[in-house]
């Protein structure tokens, strides 16, 4: 009987089979459960809410029209309350009633109203801010004094956005507004433009502001490049140039100028301050910004 052997080399050869084998089948099952990785740009947009605060500002001035207008007489304070009811939750209605009595030396009528700003505390209540001022007439016995009377103050409204509305709290004081310092600029011209430029540039521009007020789109667009420039049509007399400032830009030259119209209808002075770009086209000065 015949023994059959296997050598080793066989052995050999079919353990290498069998591991090429698995590494392909174990890099085929990778491809398939792989997980595909990319690089994910989420894009977010911002949505601004237009908040129309019409019925807020409209409702806070008539309120304040009656809450700051009193005749110091019982049968006036007691149509002011009534109409205070239109405005006021009931606890706030008690709350004035005793704000002015009737022996008061005071006579006020509301003459401008201006809303400063109206902020969202949350969705149904706002801050509104406003500013007033009051004819105030005082009986001191002797005589009757006048005088006006400037003050703001901010109330808190609620409404249910579907045309309702109501005072939520009482004014409290606030601050007028005030005129912000604003600090002078001291200009000069470049001095690298030349005195022939300037003289170009000041003659074309008085030209230019003598014919503005009335003259027509088409002749203005000799003037200004691709007619960027809208017809005004007004009665204004070009009087001088007032002052002029070159500085180089760009493409040509930019000037701060200060113009000097009549105003035949007012009879008024008028000085307008203006600042263009200028650069020169076939040889000729044009305003190339828009006017």
């Amino acid at each position: 009987m015949k023994t059959k052997k296997i050598g080793l080399r066989r052995k050999t050869t079919t353990g290498l089979w069998l591991l090429l084998i698995g590494s392909v089948l174990f890099g085929v099952y990778k491809n398939f459960t792989a997980i595909d990785q990319h690089t994910i740009h989420e894009e977010k947009i911002i949505e601004t809410k237009v908040e129309d605060t019409h019925l807020m500002t409209s409702f806070v001035e008539d309120f304040v029209k009656v809450y700051y207008s009193w005749e110091p007489n019982k049968e006036q304070l007691e149509k002011r309350n009534e109409q205070l009811k239109n405005y006021l939750p009931e606890h706030l209605q008690q709350l004035n009633q005793e704000m002015i009595r009737s022996d008061i030396p005071t006579k006020s009528t509301v003459t401008s109203i201006k809303i400063l700003n109206v902020t969202p505390i949350n969705e149904t209540d706002y801050s509104v801010r406003y500013a007033l001022k009051q004819a105030v007439e005082e009986d001191t016995g002797k005589k009757k004094e006048n005088r006006e009377v400037a003050s703001a103050f901010s109330v808190n409204v609620r409404t249910n956005h579907n045309n309702q509305i109501s005072i939520l709290s009482n004014p409290v004081l606030s601050a007028l507004p005030k005129k912000m310092a604003i600090k002078e600029e001291l200009v000069q011209d470049d001095m690298s433009i030349d005195q022939e430029t300037k003289g170009d540039i000041k003659e074309f521009l008085s030209t230019f502001f003598k014919i503005y007020p009335t003259a027509k789109k088409t002749e203005l667009g000799y003037y200004v490049k691709d007619q960027n420039i809208k017809e005004i049509n007004k009665s204004y007399t070009f009087s001088e140039i007032q002052t002029i400032n070159y500085f180089k830009s760009k493409n040509g030259v930019k000037v701060k100028v200060v113009v000097i119209y009549l105003d035949k209808e007012t009879k008024a002075i008028l000085p307008l301050e203006y600042e263009l770009e200028l650069q020169k086209v076939e040889s000729k000065w044009r305003i190339t910004n828009e006017f």
